[in-house]
């Protein structure tokens, strides 16, 4: 595995991770040096894969046989909280703190399994902790400071940022500038937050600061700056190396929990990562569909263009009806500028999974370059009965001005506007579309929204222009 890749936090979100069900039997008593804990925590493993069912019963039969060692509950807590099971590595970790309360594993371990489990409160108590014994350990004053910030506690997440010092890694340190700027934007001192994210950014470009950065702009009004900075579509967020945490990478057993790892590094953009761990898993499971979708992503994430075409090829051999095997192989089709094969595939996707808006909004792109507009058009419509989406409702009025159908035009413009009313190039085209119909008031109100937005000089010149055309032709 990567040496940057924290385990991901969010491992057994619903609808993501198995529905283990966890029958708990366990006996707590206390949580001081001096008290004797309870047995082990014994989950119900009846969903489970055998392998990891199969390690969990060592784990647990080693606690049980060494039932005062904080090292071998530790051990306990970290297989089950490797594998998704929160609540009861929770309690195992309080196990093991009460049995070794100078081991900081425990505490720090235990505070982001609370976390995971939305009990930021009792985390941050744990933390404290963790903190009182290792006070230098900066990713512990990281997660402080997300969770204050999560709770709108602004002060005392500025305080735990600022606690991180000049770390070895600019990582840590750039991570750190960015939370006290969240809190400096939420506290309204965004040219205080400007400082910040950009000093942030000369250490760190990462996209979640570049974001950070153009939002902070936008706030003190420096409209240039914020159109300066390419983010592009990088969803991902901010991560930071956290040695403890990427020790319980060891204890992952079973293909599920390791696809759900996987499919969090390549939210990252930790290709590497996702590839060290697919490239094996496919020796035991080469026809996989959910495998060689992924490993298809990680190879193009790692520029890798032609082993992912590959893998999706083989793959659709396989599994000829899996709508995302469809999807991706019509990217690559896209990018090598075979844009019929890319319909087809993009249509045969639609077909198994009609909701699939990614797919949709790929077809009106296609559609619009080729001079497809009517279908485009109706795609955009088609798109918009599976889901309201502002940049597909955006990209339908552009269509349906192209078209010259300026009252389709401004209806959809409204509609966008309606769910993100802050983007000022979607009140520019309404503006235009509404002078198109006489409505010559509202156009101008509308332009003079975009302009107050940002919107750019060369369109905004051309829609007032194309105004007073439109007012002198109808004197």
């Amino acid at each position: 595995m990567g040496s940057r890749v924290p385990y991901p936090l969010r491992l057994a979100c619903p609808g993501k991770a198995p529905r283990w069900l966890l029958v708990l039997a366990w006996i707590l008593v206390g949580c001081s040096g001096g008290d004797r804990v309870g047995d082990p925590v014994v989950a119900g493993l009846d969903a489970a894969e055998p392998e990891l069912v199969e390690f969990l019963d060592e784990l647990i039969a080693d606690a049980r046989a060494s039932h005062e060692s904080g090292l071998v509950r530790g051990r306990l807590g970290m297989g089950y909280d490797a594998n998704g099971f929160h609540t009861p590595a929770e309690v195992t970790y309080a196990q093991a703190e009460a049995l070794d309360p100078k081991d900081f594993r425990w505490p720090y371990f235990r505070a982001i399994a609370l976390a995971q489990l939305s009990r930021y409160e009792e985390g941050l108590a744990s933390v404290d902790r963790a903190i009182a014994i290792d006070p230098g350990y900066a990713s512990a004053w990281l997660w402080r400071g997300t969770w204050l910030l999560d709770l709108d506690r602004h002060e005392e997440a500025a305080e735990a940022y600022g606690r991180v010092g000049p770390a070895a890694d600019p990582i840590i340190t750039a991570v750190a500038s960015a939370g006290i700027a969240r809190t400096l934007m939420r506290q309204g001192r965004s040219d205080d937050a400007v400082v910040r994210l950009e000093a942030a950014a000369a250490d760190y470009r990462h996209p979640a600061i570049m974001r950070l950065l153009a939002n902070a702009y936008r706030r003190v009004g420096r409209i240039e700056d914020m159109r300066r900075i390419e983010v592009g579509e990088d969803a991902s967020s901010l991560t930071w190396p956290d040695k403890y945490l990427i020790a319980k990478q060891d204890y992952i057993r079973g293909f599920s929990v390791r696809m759900l790892i996987i499919e969090r590094l390549i939210d990252q953009q930790k290709s590497q990562a996702a590839l060290e761990m697919l490239e094996p898993l496919r020796e035991t499971k080469p026809n996989d569909r959910r495998l060689l979708n992924k490993l298809s992503i990680a190879y193009s994430l790692a520029g890798r263009s032609d082993d992912a075409f590959e893998t999706l090829r083989r793959g659709l051999e396989v599994h000829p009806d899996f709508h995302l095997l469809h999807y991706n192989i019509a990217v690559h089709y896209e990018n090598r500028g075979e844009d019929q094969l890319a319909l087809q595939h993009l249509n045969r996707a639609l077909e198994l999974h009609p909701g699939l808006q990614a797919a949709r909004q790929r077809k009106i792109s296609l559609l619009s370059r080729g001079e497809r507009l009517e279908e485009a058009l109706a795609a955009t419509d088609a798109a918009s009965r599976y889901g309201a989406d502002p940049g597909v409702l955006f990209y339908g009025g552009l269509l349906a001005g192209a078209l010259e159908r300026w009252p389709l035009a401004i209806e959809r413009f409204e509609q966008a506007l309606r769910l993100d009313p802050a983007v000022a190039r979607t009140h520019l085209f309404l503006g235009r579309s509404l002078a198109e119909v006489g409505r010559f008031d509202d156009a101008r109100r509308a332009l003079e929204q975009a302009q107050q937005m940002g919107a750019e000089t060369e369109d905004m010149v051309a829609a007032r222009r194309r105004l007073q055309y439109l007012e002198g032709q109808a004197k």
